[in-house]
C-alpha cells in the first residue's frame, strides 16, 4: 500500500542549486548540491533564485579572504539561472545552475511490514 501526501500539502516552491562536478580531467556532470525551501508563491521563489544567482559561489572554487570572484550570470529561456564564477587561481570558470521548482510529490520511505517472512536460507546438500 502506498501512503501519499495530499497534493496540496506537497506542493511548495524550492530553489535547486546544481554545480558542475569534474570527473577526471576531461569529463564532468551536473550534481544537485542544495535544495532550499521557499515560503511564498512563485514570484517570491523567482526573486530568491535571482538573488542567489548574484551571490552563489560553487564549493569547488578557492577565493582568498577579501577577494571578490568574477561572475557572469545568465537567465535562461526556461527561467533558470546559469552562473559562471572565476578567480585567477582557478584553471577554468566554475558553473552553477539555479532553478525555481515546484515540488509536487513527496513520499516517505516505509519499511516492509513486520509480518514479512524473513528471506529463505539456502541449504547445502550434505553427503554422508
Amino acid at each position: 500500500m502506498v501512503r501519499d501526501t495530499p497534493p496540496e500539502a506537497a506542493m511548495r516552491y524550492v530553489i535547486l542549486v546544481e554545480e558542475v562536478i569534474p570527473i577526471g580531467s576531461d569529463d564532468h556532470h551536473w550534481q544537485l548540491v542544495k535544495t532550499i525551501p521557499v515560503e511564498g508563491d512563485r514570484t517570491v521563489a523567482d526573486a530568491r533564485a535571482q538573488a542567489l544567482a548574484m551571490e552563489h559561489v560553487p564549493e569547488s572554487i578557492y577565493i582568498p579572504r577579501g577577494a571578490t570572484p568574477g561572475r557572469s550570470v545568465f537567465r535562461l529561456s526556461d527561467g533558470s539561472w546559469l552562473v559562471e564564477v572565476s578567480t585567477p587561481a582557478s584553471s577554468s570558470p566554475k558553473l552553477a545552475r539555479i532553478t525555481t521548482a515546484e515540488q509536487v510529490h513527496v513520499q516517505q520511505y516505509l519499511p516492509p511490514p513486520d509480518d514479512t517472512p524473513p528471506p529463505r536460507k539456502r541449504r547445502l546438500l550434505r553427503r554422508g
